[in-house]
C-alpha cells in the first residue's frame, strides 16, 4: 500500500531535498558554479539562488516582482534569481540550510510542491554539470506522485491532461501511475522528462511518442 505523504512528512522531506542541495552546491569548485546547467541561463550560483528566493523574498516584494513581469512567472524567477545571485553562494546555501523546514512564501504551495521543484532543479544542476547521482526513492517517490496526482500540479506541470491515456512505471523502485499505454524507466528519468528537460531518450514503451509530442 501506497504511504499517504501527510504536511509534516512534507515538511521534512523539504527540508531533506534543501539541504542535500546546499550540500552538493557546497562540494562545488569556482569553475563549476560558473558552468550552464539544465536552466537556460542559469548557472548552480543562480538555480541555488532561485531556490532560496521562495524563504527570503518577502511575499509582497515576490508577488510585485510577478506584475512588474506582466505575470510572466518565468520572468519573475529569473529578474529575483539574478538579484539574489548577487549573494555569496555560502550565505545562499547557509541560508537555504537554516530555513530548510520553511514554507513557501507563496500562498497555496504545498510543502510537495516545494520537494518536486527542488528534486527537479538538484538534477538540473547535477545533469548541466555531468555529477552522478539522483535523489533518493522518498523524495522522487513525492515528487512523482505530486506531479501526477495533485490538483496543485498545474502549477508545475502546465499542460492539462499531459499524463491522459498512459501508465507510468519506474524500473528502479515500485511506483506507477495511470492506465494506458507505457511509458518506463528510471523514477529520475521519468520525473525529468515530464518536467520537460532532456530526459525522453531514457524512457521506453509504446507511450513515449505520446508524451514526447505532447511536451512538443
Amino acid at each position: 500500500m501506497r504511504k499517504t505523504v501527510t504536511m509534516s512528512d512534507g515538511t521534512a522531506l523539504v527540508a531533506r531535498a534543501r539541504t542535500e542541495f546546499a550540500d552538493i552546491i557546497d562540494a562545488l569548485s569556482d569553475e563549476q558554479l560558473a558552468m550552464p546547467t539544465l536552466c537556460t541561463g542559469w548557472t548552480p550560483h543562480h538555480v541555488l539562488a532561485h531556490l532560496v528566493t521562495f524563504i527570503d523574498i518577502p511575499l509582497p516584494k515576490f508577488m510585485f516582482n510577478v506584475m512588474r513581469s506582466r505575470g510572466n512567472f518565468d520572468a519573475a524567477a529569473d529578474r529575483m534569481a539574478q538579484g539574489l545571485a548577487e549573494r555569496t553562494v555560502a550565505d545562499l546555501t547557509s541560508s537555504l540550510r537554516s530555513k530548510a523546514s520553511q514554507g513557501s512564501k507563496m500562498p497555496g504551495f504545498p510543502p510537495e510542491l516545494s520537494v518536486a521543484d527542488v528534486v527537479v532543479h538538484t538534477q538540473d544542476v547535477r545533469r548541466g554539470l555531468g555529477l552522478e547521482g539522483a535523489p533518493d526513492e522518498e523524495l522522487l517517490r513525492t515528487s512523482l506522485d505530486f506531479i501526477t496526482a495533485s490538483k496543485k500540479a498545474k502549477l508545475l506541470v502546465e499542460q492539462k491532461g499531459l499524463f491522459d491515456g498512459l501508465r507510468l512505471e519506474a524500473t528502479d523502485f515500485d511506483w506507477t501511475y495511470g492506465d494506458g499505454t507505457l511509458v518506463s524507466g528510471p523514477a529520475e528519468s521519468l520525473l525529468m522528462a515530464a518536467m520537460r528537460r532532456p530526459a525522453m531518450d531514457e524512457l521506453s514503451g509504446d507511450g513515449v511518442e505520446t508524451l514526447r509530442a505532447r511536451l512538443g
